[in-house]
This record gives C-alpha cells, sequence and structure tokens, in this order.
C-alpha cells in the first residue's frame, strides 16, 4: 500500500524554521547553520512532492521507497524542532542570560544530544535529496487555492434539492413502508453498487412527512460487517446506541436485548440498516428474531451492495437501484458544475455533457466530478478531467473504479487539504465528525498554517478548509456543526493514507509498524496495548467505557512520547496520571466525562497545550494553580464543571484562550485558602474569548472597585453568549455590592444572547437601563432573566430591535414591563415571551399598543404566562401562534382577538376567570383547559369549533355538568379528546366522527349518560374511574374495525367485561385491565381477539383465574398478571405444572416488581400503579 506524501507536516516544519523563534532557538543551542540547512534541504524537497506523488500513483520504480525514507525522516525533524520549542519555553525564552543557561552539566548534555539527532536528520534528508535526480522528480510549484475563490457559492443545500431523477424510487419505497400488511415485521431492501446514492435515497425517505405515522424511527450504519462473522451483540449495540442507549459495551447480549425490547416492544418502529454486507442467514435469522417484539407494521429499511443480501433478508421484491437516465445525469452535473445564470462557452457546455454522459448515471461521480470543475473555467483543465475520466472508467462504474474516479477530487486539492482530508479517515464509516474538534486536531498536527493576515486565527483557516472540502463533496453535512463522509470517500481517503490511520474496531486483528494515528471505537484492550513503543501521533477514544482498567492510562500512554492528540474521554479515569506530563509534543488532551477531582500539576509542563477539554468531569474541584504557564492554551473547555470551586490565579496570562465556558469566582475560605484563587478581574485580558461565557459565584467578588470599571468584559468582541450567576444560596435579600460588580460588566455591543441569575441589585445597571438600550446592543437575540428578586424595574428591552426571545422568572418585585419609547413599536423583533413566577405583576402591555401603526409585538408568536398571581387582566396579540397560561388565580379578564395565527391555545388554573370576550379561531388546532369556569369553556369551543381543531384537553372543571353535542358538532377534524377530573359531568354527547382515534375519559364518577352515534376511526379507548354501564356504553359504539387499545382502570361495579361487542373486535392489540376490583372473571370469547399483542391485569383481586383461551392467542408477546402469588407458583420457570402454556411468550411476569415495571414499554408505563394518567 502505497505512503501519503506528508504535504502538511513538511510545511508546518518549514513555517517553524522561519520564525524568528527558532532564528534565536538556534542562537541559543549554538545550532544556526544545521537549522538553516534543515530548512535548505525541506525546502528542495517540498519542490518535488507534487511530483513524487504522481510517480508513486504510477508506480514508478524506488519511489516508494523513497517516501517512506522522506516521511521518517520529515516526522523525526518535526519531533526535534518541538524539542527545542518546548526546552525553549521551559527556560524562559532568550531573556535567560546565556551564560546561566549553559552553566549545569544537563544542559550541556542536552545541547549535545539535539545536536547529534540534528545533524542525523540532516544527513538522511541529504541522502533523499541526492535521490531527486536519479528518480527523475522535477520540481513544481503547489497552488495554494483561496478558500473564497473555490467555493460553491452556498452549502446550505436540503437533501431534496441534491436529489436529481430518483422521485419514482422514493415514491415506491415510501408506498411500501404505507402498506397495510398483517405481518408484525417487514423488510424493504434497496441494492446496488457504492455511489448510486442507496444512502442518500434512504435518507429522504426517512425525512419525508408521510413516514412520521412510526412511533420510533432509528437510523444504524453497519458497513463492513462482511463474511460469516456477523457478531450479533455489535448490531444490537450499535441500534441501541442510534436511539441514545448509554451503557452497553459491558452488557451481555441477554441484557442487550432486554435494553432494546424495552425501547421497541409493542411499538410501530421504523429502523434503517444502512450498508449491510453480511450473508450469513442463520445471523440474521438471530437478529430478527430480537426485533419481532415490535407492534403491527414495523418496518426494516435495509441498504445493501450484494443482491444476495436482499434475500437473505426476505425482501422477495428488492428495489434494485439503477443509474441516472442521460438527461438527469447532465441535469446533476450542471446544478454542481455551473453557477446559475451563467453565461459558458460552448465548449464548455458540449464537453460537460460528454463528462455527465461518461459517468455511467452514478450520482456520486457526478457530483464529485461537478464540483471538482465548478470554480474552473479553463479548457486545457475540462479536457484533462474528461480524458482522464475516460481512461479510469474502461472497466464500468463498479466500486473499486468509482474510488479511482473520485481520487481525480484528492488529485486536485491544493496541498495544504490533502493531510487534512485523509486524516479523517480516523473517524469510523458513518460517524458524524464535529467540525470544532476536527479543526482542533488539524491545528494540533501542523496541517493548518496561518496566512499573512495576522488577524486571521487557525480556528477560522480551519473552518475555510472544511467548507472548502465540503464544496468539493468529500465531505458531506450532517448538521449544523458535523459532517461524514460518504463510505466510498471513506475508502479513498484510507487508500490514500495506507497503514498510518488506524480505527481500532472489533475485527482488528494486527497493527503495522506505519501507524501514527489510532482511534478505538470499541473495547479492543488486547490491540490496545499492541500499539505500545509505536510512534503514535494521535489517539482518541470515539467509543464510550472503552475501558474496563482505568490504570492502563497510568501504565501505558506515557509510552507514546510522539503524541499530539490524545483523548481519554469516557475511560473511567478517577486519578489523573503526573506522568502525561511527560508528553511535550501534545497539543490537545480531552480528558471529558471522567471521575476525577484534580488536576495534577504536572500537567503544566506540557508547554505545547492548544485544547484542554475537561467536559462534563463533574467531581473535578480545582484546575492547577500555575495553569498560566500553558502560554499556547487556545481552549480550556469546562463545560458542566459543576464541582469545581474557582479559577487559578494566572489564568489571564492565558491570552490566546478562545474558548473558557466558565470562570467561577472562588472564596478564599476552607481548603481554598491554600490555594492562589484568580479574581475576576484576570477576565480582563482574555479579549480573544469566543461562544459563551458563564462566570458563576458574582457573589465571592473581592475586587469590586477594581471590577466596577467596567472594562472586564468590553473588550471581548467575538464573545456570541454571557451568562452572569450569583448563588443566592444562604443570602437573605441582596448585596448592593451586587450593583458596582454589574455596573463592570458591561458586555461588547454584538452580543447575541445573555443570561442573569440571582442578582441581588434592587436596580439594574445604568447601562441596562439605558433608554438608548437598543442602539447600545442591536444585535442581542436572546434575553433570561431569573431569580433577581429585589429588582422593581426591568430595562427598556422593547427598544432591542433584533430580540427574538425574552424569558423572566422568580422576579417578585416587578409591577410592569417598561415600556421605554413610545416614539417607535415596542419589541419590533420579539418571536416568544415567556413570564414565570412574576407575583406582583398586572399587567403586560395597553391595548392602544396594538393598535398603533406600524404595531407593537408585530413578530411575536409564542406567549407563555405561569404563576404570576398579581395579573388581573390579558389582551394578547393578534399575531400569536401559541398562548399558554398557567396557574394566574387572579386573572379576570381577557380579550382575544380573532386570529389567523392561533395554532394552540392552553390555559390552566385560572379559576376566576370570568370575562373572556374571544373572537373566532379559525386555525386552533390543540386546545387545553383545566381548572376553569364552565363558561371560558362555551365561550371558547362556541368560537373555535372548527375543522382545524384536532386536538380537545379538558380536566378539573367542577361546574361542568354535561358536554353538549352543539360544542363539538362543528369539529368535524378532532382526532383526540380527553376528559378528566370532571367530578360533576353527567352527560357526554359526542357527534358522530371519522376522524377520532383516541378517547379518554377519567374520573367522572357522575357520568352516567353517553350519547354517539359512531366513531369508525377510534383507535384508542381509555376509560378511569367511570360507571361499569358508561364502559357498556362506550364499548358498543367503539368496538369497531380501527381498535387497536383498550385500556380500563378502576371500574366500580364491573363483574366482568363486556362480553358483546368486545369478542368481535379482531383488530385489538393491547389491553389493559387495572384496580377492577369487583371483576371476577376472564371469558373464554377472549380467545378471538386474534391480532393481540400485549396484555396486562394488575390489582383485580377477585379474579383468580384465565381462560385456557387466553394461552392460545398466537400474536401475544407481552403478558403481565400482576400480584397474584398462586399463579406465579402454577407458571413458575423451573417448577409451575401450567409452563408449557405460555412459554412461547417473549415476556411474562406476575409480579410488581421494578423489574418488571421497567420492561413494560413505554406505552404501557402510564397504565401501571406506580403511574397516574
Amino acid at each position: 500500500m502505497a505512503d501519503q506524501i506528508p504535504f502538511g507536516v513538511v510545511e508546518h516544519i518549514l513555517t517553524k524554521l522561519g520564525s524568528k523563534a527558532f532564528q534565536e532557538i538556534g542562537s541559543m543551542y549554538g545550532v544556526p547553520k544545521e537549522l538553516t540547512k534543515l530548512k535548505d534541504n525541506l525546502d528542495v524537497i517540498k519542490g518535488v512532492l507534487l511530483d513524487a506523488e504522481e510517480q508513486q500513483q504510477q508506480k514508478t520504480r524506488g519511489i516508494e521507497a523513497w517516501v517512506q525514507m522522506l516521511k521518517g525522516a520529515v516526522y523525526d525533524a518535526d519531533d526535534l524542532l518541538d524539542d527545542y520549542a518546548t526546552h525553549y519555553l521551559q527556560r524562559g525564552g532568550f531573556a535567560r542570560q546565556v551564560s546561566d543557561f549553559f552553566s549545569s552539566e544537563n544542559q550541556v548534555a542536552f545541547r549535545f544530544k539535539m545536536s547529534h539527532r540534528l545533524n542525523d536528520i540532516n544527513e538522511r534528508l541529504d541522502a533523499i535529496e541526492k535521490k531527486i535526480p536519479m528518480l527523475n522528480l522535477t520540481r513544481r510549484e503547489a497552488i495554494r487555492i483561496g478558500v473564497e475563490n473555490s467555493w460553491r457559492e452556498t452549502h446550505s443545500f436540503s437533501l431534496p434539492s441534491e436529489i436529481v431523477g430518483r422521485e419514482e424510487n422514493k415514491e415506491e419505497i415510501i408506498r411500501k413502508l404505507s402498506s397495510n400488511n398483517e405481518e408484525i415485521l417487514s423488510v424493504v431492501a434497496i441494492v446496488g453498487f457504492g455511489g448510486l446514492g442507496k444512502t442518500t435515497l434512504t435518507q429522504l425517505v426517512y425525512n419525508d412527512e408521510r413516514v412520521e405515522h412510526f412511533e420510533r424511527k432509528t437510523w444504524v450504519c453497519i458497513s463492513d460487517d462482511s463474511g460469516d462473522g456477523l457478531d450479533v451483540k455489535l448490531w444490537v449495540k450499535k441500534i441501541l446506541k442510534s436511539m441514545g442507549v448509554q451503557g452497553v459495551e459491558s452488557l451481555t447480549l441477554d441484557g442487550l436485548k432486554d435494553k432494546l425490547h424495552e425501547k421497541i416492544s409493542q411499538k410501530k418502529y421504523l429502523l434503517v440498516l444502512d450498508d449491510v454486507w453480511n450473508e450469513n442467514p442463520g445471523k440474521w435469522y438471530e437478529v430478527k428474531k430480537l426485533l419481532m417484539v415490535g407492534a403491527r407494521g414495523s418496518k426494516i429499511i435495509v441498504t445493501t451492495r450484494k443482491l444476495n443480501v436482499a434475500s437473505i433478508v426476505e425482501d422477495k421484491s428488492p428495489l434494485s437501484l439503477k443509474g441516472l437516465g442521460k438527461k438527469e445525469s447532465r441535469a446533476l452535473f450542471s446544478k454542481f458544475a455551473f453557477r446559475e445564470q451563467e453565461i459558458l462557452k460552448p465548449e464548455i457546455v458540449e464537453i460537460g455533457e460528454e463528462i455527465a454522459k461518461m459517468c455511467k448515471g452514478v450520482p456520486l461521480i457526478i457530483k464529485t466530478l461537478a464540483m471538482i470543475l465548478h470554480s474552473k473555467r479553463e479548457l486545457g483543465f475540462w479536457l484533462s478531467i474528461r480524458n482522464n475520466i475516460k481512461n479510469l472508467l474502461l472497466l464500468g462504474v463498479e466500486n473499486d473504479n468509482v474510488v479511482r474516479v473520485l481520487k481525480l477530487s484528492y488529485d486536485n486539492l491544493p496541498t495544504h487539504l490533502k493531510q487534512c482530508f485523509t486524516y479523517c479517515a480516523l473517524f469510523p464509516k458513518d460517524y458524524e465528525i464535529e467540525k470544532r474538534l476536527v479543526v482542533q486536531l488539524w491545528i494540533a498536527q501542523g496541517y493548518i498554517q496561518s496566512s499573512n493576515d495576522n488577524n486571521e486565527q487557525l480556528e477560522d483557516i480551519g473552518d475555510q478548509y472544511v467548507e472548502e472540502l465540503l464544496s468539493r463533496s468529500l465531505l458531506e453535512k450532517a448538521g449544523t456543526n458535523h459532517f461524514k463522509m460518504h463510505d466510498l470517500i471513506h475508502d479513498l481517503a484510507q487508500s490514500i493514507v495506507g497503514y498510518e490511520i488506524l480505527v481500532l474496531e472489533s475485527y482488528v486483528n494486527n497493527i503495522s509498524q506505519e501507524a501514527r494515528h489510532v482511534s478505538l471505537f470499541e473495547e479492543v484492550n488486547p490491540m490496545i496495548k499492541a500499539l505500545k513503543g509505536k510512534p503514535i501521533r494521535t489517539f482518541l477514544n470515539l467509543g464510550e467505557d472503552s475501558f474496563k482498567d482505568s490504570t492502563i492510562v497510568k501504565s501505558f500512554f506515557p509510552s507514546f512520547m510522539c503524541l499530539r492528540a490524545l483523548s481519554l474521554s469516557r475511560m473511567g479515569v478517577e486519578k489523573v496520571p503526573k506522568c502525561l506530563g511527560k508528553l511535550s509534543h501534545l497539543r490537545y488532551l480531552d480528558l471529558s466525562n471522567n471521575n476525577f477531582e484534580v488536576l495534577p500539576n504536572a500537567i503544566t509542563r506540557l508547554k505545547n497545550l492548544q485544547t484542554l477539554k475537561l467536559i462534563w468531569c463533574r467531581r473535578l474541584k480545582r484546575i492547577p494553580d500555575n495553569i498560566g504557564e500553558l502560554i499556547n492554551l487556545r481552549h480550556l473547555e469546562n463545560d458542566s464543571c459543576f464541582n469545581l470551586a474557582h479559577m487559578p490565579h494566572g489564568i489571564g496570562k492565558l491570552t490566546l484562550l478562545q474558548s473558557l465556558p466558565l470562570f467561577v469566582v472562588g472564596n478564599e475560605t476552607g481548603w481554598l485558602r491554600n490555594h492562589k484563587i484568580g479574581s475576576l478581574s484576570e477576565l480582563k485580558g482574555l479579549n480573544q474569548l469566543r461562544g459563551g461565557l458563564c462566570v458563576s459565584d458574582l457573589q465571592n467578588v473581592r475586587d469590586v472597585e477594581l471590577v466596577s470599571r467596567g472594562e472586564i468584559l468590553k473588550g471581548k468582541q467575538y464573545l456570541q453568549s454571557l451568562r452572569l450567576e450569583w448563588d443566592r444560596w444562604g443570602r437573605d435579600g441582596g448585596d448592593e455590592s451586587d450593583k458596582s460588580v454589574m455596573e463592570g460588566l458591561q458586555p461588547h455591543q454584538h452580543l447575541k444572547d445573555i443570561f442573569i441569575e440571582g442578582y441581588g441589585g434592587t436596580e439594574f445597571p445604568s447601562w441596562m437601563m439605558n433608554d438608548g438600550l437598543g442602539s447600545l446592543f442591536p444585535d442581542l437575540i436572546k434575553i433570561e432573566i431569573s431569580g433577581c428578586s429585589r429588582c422593581k424595574i426591568l430595562p427598556p428591552f422593547s427598544q432591542l430591535p433584533s430580540l427574538k426571545s425574552l424569558k423572566l422568572h422568580n422576579m417578585k418585585e416587578v409591577v410592569e414591563l417598561k415600556e421605554g419609547s413610545l416614539t417607535t413599536p415596542l419589541f419590533p423583533s420579539l418571536e416568544s415571551l415567556e413570564l414565570s413566577d412574576m407575583p406582583k405583576l398586572k399587567e403586560l402591555w395597553r391595548m392602544d399598543l396594538l393598535a398603533e401603526k406600524p404595531p407593537s409585538f408585530s413578530h411575536l408568536s409564542k406567549l407563555y404566562i405561569y404563576a404570576c398571581s398579581g395579573l388581573a387582566s390579558l389582551h394578547p396579540s393578534p399575531s400569536l401562534s401559541q398562548l399558554k397560561i398557567h396557574n394566574c388565580p387572579n386573572l379576570t379578564s381577557m380579550e382575544l382577538p380573532s386570529s389567523l395565527c392561533l395554532s394552540q391555545l392552553d390555559i390552566r388554573k385560572c379559576p376566576n376567570l370570568a370575562s373572556f370576550k374571544v373572537a373566532p379561531l379559525p386555525s386552533l388546532g390543540i386546545l387545553s383547559l383545566f381548572t376553569v369556569r364552565y363558561g371560558v369553556v362555551r365561550q371558547i369551543m362556541s368560537v373555535s369549533a372548527s375543522s382545524s381543531l384536532r386536538c380537545l384537553y379538558i380536566k378539573s372543571i367542577d361546574d361542568m355538568i354535561s358536554l353538549p353535542k352543539e360544542l363539538l358538532q362543528h369539529v368535524s377534524g378532532l382526532v383526540t379528546l380527553e376528559i378528566r377530573e370532571c367530578p360533576n359531568l353527567q352527560s357526554l354527547e359526542l357527534p358522530s366522527s371519522h376522524c377520532l382515534s383516541k378517547l379518554k375519559i377519567g374520573e367522572c364518577p357522575n357520568l352516567a349518560s353517553f350519547n354517539v352515534a359512531s366513531l369508525p376511526r377510534l383507535e384508542e379507548l381509555s376509560l378511569r374511574g367511570v360507571r361499569a354501564e358508561v364502559l357498556r356504553q362506550f364499548m358498543f359504539v367503539s368496538a369497531s374495525s380501527s381498535l387497536k387499545s383498550l385500556h380500563i382502570r378502576k371500574i366500580d361495579g364491573m363483574i366482568s367485561l363486556p362480553e358483546e361487542p368486545l369478542q368481535y373486535v379482531s383488530t385489538l392489540e393491547t389491553l389493559h385491565i387495572v384496580k377492577c376490583s369487583g371483576l371476577a372473571t376472564l371469558l373464554h370469547w377472549m380467545g378471538s381477539l386474534s391480532s393481540l399483542t400485549e396484555l396486562i391485569i394488575y390489582d383485580c383481586s377477585e379474579l383468580t383465574s384465565l381462560p385456557e383461551e387466553v394461552y392460545s392467542l398466537k400474536k401475544l408477546q407481552t403478558f403481565y398478571f400482576c400480584d397474584y402469588p398462586h399463579l406465579e407458583e402454577r407458571y413458575n420457570k423451573e417448577t409451575g405444572k401450567d409452563r408449557a402454556k405460555i412459554a412461547r411468550i417473549p415476556h411474562v411476569r406476575f409480579n410488581s416488581d421494578t423489574y418488571m415495571v421497567m420492561k413494560v414499554g413505554p406505552k404501557s408505563l402510564t397504565f401501571l400503579p406506580i403511574f397516574i394518567i
């Protein structure tokens, strides 16, 4: 396997050697001529690297050995220069006296050793350089393409816009997924060779709203599990991880099975198994057997390159994906190769059509080649690409040839992107790679070089690199801040980089001596130990709980003396070993999600460290006192370190810091007296901070006067989000020093988001109360203020021109929302307003403000008001789409204007609301009315009863005696109706409905009359706390061909289930009977419930036996008959005489312990005794 040319490392070394620092190092260590020679050698070699890469592809004799020699020498040179630079930093730089520097024997020894290494490397490079003419290598200038010239105009492609010619395929798959077959589980297979777009097509189907009827959707990339060794455990682990289940690595197969069944039991699910290779029928049967516990109609989509796989997974009519037609191929090529409305030379158009035709309809090839050509308009370049494709595709477009064509995209990359691209092969196939992470790793490896613009950060350049690779289709977006590699692109990267990059997965049984970058994705401890002594430069743990033995961290990783990047995240580290401080080359260290309390001071010996991650180290109490010595640190990521007690003195020296999510102001008491505590003023010089900053425990500020001068945050122009937190615990009232501190914490004017909690002043600072607040913070989008319980007057937030979200919580003294100037509309951009726990707030705004032109609150769509007991009246804006009012006991009047926007209205615990003026609400879809007067119910129903109303929830309406038909007769589209805890409800009249699918009646003990013509679409019926005769009435109108779920609880006077209607309900899948104390018998007719998959009976004390017919229900998967000891004895797994009757049922329990409760799927949990519906 060929070696990749180390373009990035060579460039990194030359950048170092050209710096002022290395001029000083050369003089200090007495090696200026040797370093100049090293630079000259590498300059010569760099010039022929492009030609060497091309000749290596052509398999020129001797070139592979030359490249291997070069890589060894280059990596050793990089390590050597790092050692020089690290020693230089440790000695304090050139400022230290040279005579003092050379007075120690150790320093003389170090100088001698390093000089010897340098001479050795120069000799090796001399030999490499001498071979250049022998190999006929010629110099070529690498063109560094400016990102701004080569990007496509936009990368915000939605998935449908990238697909051409697959509409019929999509519709065919959706038809199969929507078919109402009788099978519990069926498979849809999509077959085609790599690059045809199987995954992309499946993504389009997966995200279509027509498959939203599945209760659970899960996407799993299987990938490369070929041969006969299908690992069932591995498949189940991948499925569970995709469902968000954690801690699965150490589980047995039985444990994994239980977890899986918790997630899918009795649920109608859609599972995508992407890129399946395995052709072992027996193993597939084992997997399918584990998945056969879902509800009827569950589906699996399998994508595969092998037709035999489709046969094994039992799809008799798989979709065999074909190449695009000529017309679609041209359309797809044009979409990515040409700009909109671009005037093109006819010759370019003609060559483009030829290229599209030669791609044989393979979308990945078409798109990748189009992106190569997008920024090029030279006729010669297009001809060259055409000719190359013609030669490469002579043998067809099967997988290997696709990779060869894709390599053209790599060949046309500028050299600074080549190692960045192949480094991404460090992540497993289908892994969603975080952009921020990979950029930090590129910087750690030296692959990103700063441009001449000193203001441009390496991270910004790295972001541009990612966008460039996206624009060339070598990466594909997977969300806002993540991307993935197509599996064939991953194959391409791996083929280029060879053995240098290794993903340690379970099938890996050999490790090459050439391995330099390693990632761990599963628990493979033996292979980890095989890495010892190898020149590893990257080790990443990408899995979860990959190490059972955390001592390996101490005994093993310190041997990786060449490491640039090390991730020990989720490795169970309880004590960080001091020996990590010996990894002098380390730039990136991730210790996140571990259990240690203290970082050792030895970490501060890592002078080259750029990124230190401590995210979710919840037990971490302190950071080393001398953290200020890490002068190259750019990212100190300490999100969610809840136990962190202070920031160390000297942290203000880290002027390169861009990430510091949490700054804790320490209190010099207790054990903290023995440590140097950094004051808040240390933040002043950290003006490169980006993203978000939370300053917590502000009650501990000691240098109040210094802080109040206002220079702490003003200079942080890159900061987007700011949180200011005071801990009110143990503080009675407030502290006027809070205001002085707050005065000094004015942020820069381009802040986007601010959160303030626990502020104890009686007034907000002057910079917040300024009537010109809108011009002071023109970009502020989100404000949240909580627990500022002494403030009476709010700042004039209404004047902020960009504010979209405002949340005010626990503001106990606020009486009104200050309106500020009335010369302009209030809240011109506000979309969401949430007010909670503000007992003195009496009014939100005046009605006349809503009538102004242009009106105030013109964009307000969500208004949530909770626990505002002083609020007496409310006049919402007509632009609202959601209105929620909870727990406002003194709200007496409300005027709701006519609105075409309002889709959700939720009013709860407003018992004194008497005057309710409401205009028509034709778009209302969800209506919830809890603990209000019946008059309010009638008023709202009279104007909202339209076909748009889908869900109606009524609860605790004490004065409601009846719900008359006329209130519901116009609600023709009602899908869900729930009525609960209406103690005086006596009659319920429902019009005949062809839409109502879910009906729940609970705790209405006086309900005696139920009148309805028919409910032919009813699927779910729940009755709780009603009379037995009401149950019978419901049964006769709901026992239709659609009823799937029946939940009965606390039905007084019910001796047996109504036989006449129920025995004919062949569609019933779920039956729960709970706390029906009078129920004495279940009759033989239950054997006619042929579709029943789940039967749960609990706390029916008179019930002592089950009809024999229950055991013959063929589809029964879950059977819980709880708290019946005599039955448990009969059906005991080991000794029960009737055990054989239920042996085929997967889930059986005869007790109500916690384990049983956990086994019941989420559909069932709400009906078990420990839950309340």
